[in-house]
């Protein structure tokens, strides 16, 4: 199976084959090797004829291209140039491996990282601040959480649900309840378009959602829209005012559409579709493209793929590869690199290792 993308099925093989009686195999070798001297002649004709016609500037006795070696070993011959459009690099480490936190970009080109799971799966109220490839200790959550989302609006960071339905604020080293999700909500996206965070999809504990949930510092959070389908695991980004909402499972069921919320109108549209369904990824947007990263699949394998979306029509391809499988990630948008920090690996591990995925020239 590719560890490139966990949903590639592995090529099929080839029966065996059953032993020819000894007359029967004489005979096809006399008929093959006939065969074998008529393309020999042929193809001699053909590398006369090709020889005698190259174009200018070209050494008709080059050696042949060399196969090159990839993740799932070699992939053919080398092409003229890479179609992967982002490199991967290891950023540095967390204190500790972690999963499913939540991140806002914070400082210089950072982030701000909150809760989470840790190695023993047990949820945490850890927050890190990494800047410069550090995580340094940056306080404690009022509540151990996992699964909760976080969005920085007017400069505040705000984090919503995980266990429950609250909303606090952080401000000045000081969280404050500031109200409340219609319902507990986990394993939700959140995306920001100006000082509005939308909430969307998510598990209340014993049923999924649905619901797109805006929060606006002051106000009461409400529901202003609701997708097709219950989404539980999604990931979000938002670009020129839109909401992308990316993957998801329903009834533990992968998806691999992309919609495309508007908050003007609070209409949800279908956008585009993935190469493969998978939940449990996450999204950020860096330079006009929307990347998806990571991931499973419904068996729970993880993905090393990274997907680009184009926003302006709904174009997606294979963008680059992780180092290795992951899912759970955080994603935040850094100067000009996205920060990709914790996960679950294909063991189901919690990880501590930060990445940066920075987009290279074509």
């Amino acid at each position: 199976m590719s560890d490139i993308d966990s949903q590639t099925p592995r090529a099929r093989q080839r029966p065996a084959r059953r032993e020819q009686p000894q007359s029967r195999r004489r005979g096809r070798a006399g008929a093959m090797s006939a065969v074998v001297l008529a393309v020999v002649a042929v193809a001699a004709v053909a590398a006369y004829s090709l020889h005698a016609h190259l174009p200018f500037g070209l050494n008709s006795s080059r050696p042949a291209q060399s196969r090159s070696t990839g993740p799932t070993g070699a992939t053919g011959p080398t092409g003229p140039k890479s179609t992967r459009t982002v490199s991967v690099s290891v950023l540095g480490s967390l204190s500790a491996p972690a999963a499913r936190i939540a991140a806002v970009p914070y400082g210089t080109g950072g982030a701000l990282l909150l809760g989470g799971y840790d190695a023993a799966g047990a949820e945490t109220d850890t927050i890190e601040n990494f800047q410069s490839a550090t995580a340094t200790p940056a306080g404690t959550l009022p509540v151990a959480e996992a699964s909760g989302v976080a969005a920085l609006l007017a400069q505040n960071v705000y984090v919503f649900g995980g266990p429950s339905s609250t909303i606090y604020e952080l401000s000045n080293a000081t969280f404050t309840d500031v109200g409340s999700l219609p319902a507990p909500t986990a394993d939700a996206a959140v995306a920001t378009v100006a000082d509005t965070a939308y909430v969307i999809g998510g598990y209340t504990g014993t049923a999924e959602l649905n619901t797109i949930v805006a929060y606006t510092p002051g106000s009461t959070a409400q529901t202003v829209a609701t997708l097709p389908v219950t989404l539980r695991y999604p990931a979000a980004a938002a670009f020129g005012g839109e909401v992308y909402i990316i993957g998801g499972s329903t009834a533990g069921v992968p998806s691999a559409t992309v919609y495309r919320f508007d908050p003007a109108t609070k209409t949800v549209a279908v956008f585009a579709t993935l190469p493969h369904a998978r939940d449990r990824e996450t999204a950020a947007t860096l330079g006009g493209l929307i990347y998806v990263i990571g991931g499973a699949n419904a068996t729970g394998l993880r993905s090393r793929a990274i997907y680009a979306i184009n926003p302006a029509n709904g174009a997606v391809r294979l963008a680059g590869v992780l180092p290795a499988a992951l899912a759970d990630a955080a994603a935040v948008a850094g100067e000009g690199e996205i920060i990709v920090a914790g996960g679950t690996n294909s063991g189901l591990a919690a990880v501590a290792t930060v990445y940066a995925v920075t987009p290279v020239a074509p």
